[in-house]
């Protein structure tokens, strides 16, 4: 069964904020990306790199604790459904 779509002010202000957060700390790690395929050897921008990695991975694993998995390999297989299922979906308010 799919969830209803109604959520708090809070939770959506919540859900917002991390989403945000994490596309902030993708778009870092695409462009660090970029720049270290020209610049293999840039230390700092290695060390800068797996420091965006870990805080992406830590904002994710905070919006699957709090509103379900993001990508599917944040989904709990310890768990007795597939809440990738039973989240609600973009066009039902699950991503806004």
């Amino acid at each position: 069964m799919m969830n209803t779509g109604f959520h708090t002010c809070v939770d959506n202000s919540e859900r917002r904020r991390l989403l945000n957060d994490i596309g902030k700390a993708d778009f870092v790690l695409v462009e660090l990306n970029l720049y270290l395929d020209t610049h293999p050897y840039d230390q700092q921008a290695m060390e800068t790199f797996r420091q965006y990695s870990q805080i992406k991975s830590s904002l994710v694993k905070e919006f699957t604790e709090k509103f379900g998995p993001l990508v599917l390999s944040c989904v709990d297989m310890d768990n007795r459904e597939w809440k990738w299922a039973t989240q609600d979906w973009p066009w039902e308010g699950g991503y806004y």
